[in-house]
């Protein structure tokens, strides 16, 4: 037993040495601080920011508070205030089980005593904090009387609209001072700290209602209020003052305001933005409109930016659909969160192959292909599962298709991949390439809409990255002109004619109908160039585009993640983008939206991407940078060879015949052909047109070499084999596949199959009939 009591004292005695200790001096002194007024480009203002201690604060005396005021606030706060000691142990028990329950805290417990302590005193919100807050409660409860820490109290807490303070409040929703307050009106002031957005008497007058009518009932429960008083000030209308303080652009204000200091401007006391006050309010409304009609597909928010490409400066900025729905969170903000982008990213990567040897024309297979990648082999899939063949970079690019990036990607390098990204300022792809892999292409690393506007609005310039400017002036209290920091210095990040080519795709409608069709969301009556994203699952959606005056980035989705149904980019964000991009172009005259000049224009065959030739049955002209167009005419269309058999001459009559053309589309999409019911012997074409030069050649194009397979433990052995897929004409008859030297499978054409697949590094070896070994590659399983 004594050993018990020596243990409470040496516990006890540092907790009572802190209660008995003076309070800190100064600890309950005001401390006004100048406000800011944030303004739009006009002057107008869009909020003041006040500190919690300047927030239009008179402060009281304890004689002048009135018997409702202390009723009402005891009520809605802490009923049991005149008998504890600063804490309430009845309601620190229940709070305490639902943190156990939660693993972190979710209920405060918080006596009237705790919530001056953590006014006065912040601290997190954990554990910690919560005993920390209890201890300051004690003290003060050793120090102050009751009156004293009640007055403390009410001249401290917020009340929304900038102001804090119950003198303050009463004088902003009623007009007149707090010692008149009536019970009525005592109990709708005492609603409001729960929650100041949420129960904001001009917002959400039905919400501070239902709050005030549950503190009136607390009243009557309490004794704190006879039942015929309660049933008058029930009977009170909610007669609010008309003044309503300035509260527009709030996601933007909020943005501002977190990084003043950081910008050198904590001495500001104007700043003035670059807000267009008549664009953000149709921004806000095209943004809550189109939300309102896609919430049947669980698509509950969106955030849009606006850009002046010319200066930087943004127009507009609405993080999400309504800021005061905390059913959809809406004091988030979607502009600034970093979230997966999806195909948004593609422009950059397809921009800096345009630097290194890729066309507008380059044909890149479609084809299901496994990529060696650091972790493993990365097989991805096309958005609409399918495969397409041979696809021009145009095509590929308009289209949003994944596997040709992904081999964009690989072709640029990874490394090159990411540093192009980082150049157009993505500054949160801060992983290596290693991390994000292949993936990079598709979208796999998190950036913010913030980064997307600048980028995009990059390209808008010819591959030019210039800062985002939100504020264009801000002055001290004496009217000096602070200078404006800016976030990075303009530089190049992409060659100015790939640039272009990229910006004209984008802006092909005709080009991306074979996905999204002529009709669709990112059609307009005057040149913009736009992108589509949708992050894996459906979570999120983008559509950033430009004119060559404005900038529009869109983001559409849930902030908790909440898979949306079946919403891509296209219907998603992209809806929301054309209505936005409409607004903002209003009034303007669009300026094309490159500068053809320095381009070479070329007629092409839409298949091969070679220069058109005569037996083409289509031409169409393509874009290039100087010197990059192709040199040679097509090579999947021509006549008839001269020296065919008269039998093989027949089946050539009647293939040109059933297809209407002979296209030998090359020994890649021979497979591909047939499997998509185009040809049942797409290698005859070759034969037709006298092709030979690759009969020799056999490779091997799946597993790669050192492709990487894992096993899955919950899945059969024999739903796991290995596909084989070889590139090889059909004169050579039969190939044999061998693995470890194991005659394991024969294969005719077109050469494809599936072999076991058995734990360990194996080697895959192709032979011809005689036994020559045509082709081989390593490739590891694993589990």
């Amino acid at each position: 037993m004594k050993r018990v009591v020596s243990v409470a004292l040496v516990l006890l005695t540092p907790a009572l040495a802190f209660i008995a200790a003076p309070l800190p001096p100064g600890l309950l002194d005001y401390r006004p601080v100048v406000s800011v007024k944030i303004t739009d480009r006009d002057g107008g203002l869009l909020r003041e920011l006040r500190s919690r201690d300047d927030g239009r604060s008179t402060p009281l005396t304890s004689s002048q508070l009135s018997a409702q005021v202390r009723a009402a606030f005891l009520a809605a706060e802490d009923h049991r205030f005149a008998s504890h000691l600063g804490v309430s142990p009845i309601a620190m028990l229940r709070a305490a089980k639902q943190n156990f329950r939660a693993g972190h805290v979710v209920a405060g417990g918080s006596t009237i005593s705790q919530q001056l302590a953590r006014t006065l005193v912040p601290r997190e919100r954990t554990f910690l904090g919560k005993f920390q807050e209890a201890m300051w409660a004690l003290r003060l409860e050793a120090h102050l009387s009751k009156d004293e820490i009640l007055t403390q109290y009410l001249n401290r807490i917020a009340f929304g609209n900038n102001t804090f303070g119950l003198e303050a409040a009463s004088q902003l929703y009623f007009g007149k001072k707090a010692e008149h307050l009536s019970l009525g009106q005592a109990a709708m002031l005492a609603s409001i700290p729960r929650g100041p957005s949420a129960y904001d008497p001009y917002r959400r007058p039905s919400k501070v209602a239902e709050r005030r009518s549950w503190v009136l009932a607390r009243l009557e429960l309490t004794g704190l209020a006879t039942k015929e008083d309660v049933e008058v000030a029930r009977a009170e209308p909610l007669d609010l003052t008309n003044f309503r303080a300035a509260f527009n652009a709030p996601h933007f204000v909020n943005y501002i305001a977190a990084n003043l200091e950081r910008w050198g401007l904590k001495e500001a006391v104007v700043v003035e933005t670059t807000i267009d006050p008549r664009l953000q309010p149709v921004v806000e409304a095209q943004i809550a409109e189109e939300i309102s009609r896609l919430a049947e597909r669980r698509v509950g928010s969106a955030a849009a930016v606006v850009v002046d490409n010319e200066t930087g400066e943004v127009l507009a900025y609405a993080g999400s659909a309504d800021f005061f729905d905390e059913s959809i969170q809406g004091q988030n903000d979607g502009i600034q969160m970093r979230r997966q982008p999806g195909s948004a990213l593609k422009p950059f990567i397809y921009a800096e192959a345009f630097t290194r040897g890729y066309t507008p024309a380059t044909v890149i297979p479609d084809l299901d292909t496994a990529f060696a990648a650091p972790k493993g082999a990365y097989a991805p899939k096309n958005y609409d599962r399918r495969l397409h063949g041979p696809v021009r970079a145009r095509e590929a690019l308009a289209n949003s298709y994944n596997v040709p990036a992904v081999r964009v990607a690989d072709d640029v390098g990874l490394g090159n991949a990411l540093e192009v990204l980082h150049a157009a300022g993505f500054d949160s792809l801060k992983q290596g390439a290693e991390h994000y892999g292949l993936g990079l292409a598709l979208g796999n690393g998190e950036v913010s809409l913030w980064e997307a506007a600048r980028a995009y609005s990059g390209l808008s310039r010819g591959g030019v990255l210039k800062p985002l400017v939100p504020i264009r002036r801000a002055f001290k209290a004496d009217g000096t002109e602070l200078k404006i920091p800016r976030e990075l210095k303009a530089h190049r990040f992409t060659d100015s004619r790939a640039a272009a080519l990229v910006a004209h795709i984008l802006s092909d409608n005709a080009a991306r109908a074979r996905a999204f069709g002529l009709d669709n969301a990112l059609r307009f009556e005057f040149p913009v160039a736009a992108k589509t994203g949708t992050s894996k699952g459906y979570s999120d959606n983008w559509t950033v585009g430009f004119t060559r005056e404005r900038t529009v980035a869109v983001w559409a989705g849930n902030f908790d993640g909440t898979p949306m149904i079946q919403v891509s980019g296209i219907t998603g964000a992209g809806p929301v983008f054309k209505r936005v991009m409409n607004k903002s172009m209003k009034n303007l005259t669009p300026a094309p939206l490159i500068n053809r000049a320095n381009l070479d224009a070329v007629s092409i065959c839409p298949l091969s991407g070679g220069r058109a030739g005569p037996t083409c049955p289509a031409a169409m002209d393509e874009l290039f940078i100087p010197g990059s167009a192709p040199k040679h005419d097509c090579s999947m269309h021509g006549q008839l060879s001269a020296s065919l058999s008269p039998e093989l001459k027949q089946r050539c009559l009647q293939l040109a015949a059933s297809e209407g053309r002979i296209a030998d589309l090359g020994l890649d999409f021979y497979d591909w052909a047939r499997n998509e019911g185009l040809s049942r012997e797409p290698w005859l074409a070759s034969a037709c047109l006298g092709n030979t030069a690759d009969d020799e050649t056999a490779r091997v194009l799946n597993p790669t070499k050192g492709g990487e397979f894992l096993l899955l433990a919950d899945l059969p052995l024999a739903d796991q084999a290995i596909p084989v897929r070889i590139r090889a004409a059909p004169s050579h008859g039969t190939l044999t596949v061998f693995i470890d030297g194991q005659r394991t499978l024969e294969l005719k054409a077109p050469f494809t199959g599936r072999v076991p697949a058995t734990q360990g590094k194996h080697v895959l070896e192709v032979r011809d009939a005689s036994g020559a070994v045509l082709d081989s590659v390593n490739y590891l399983v694993r589990r």
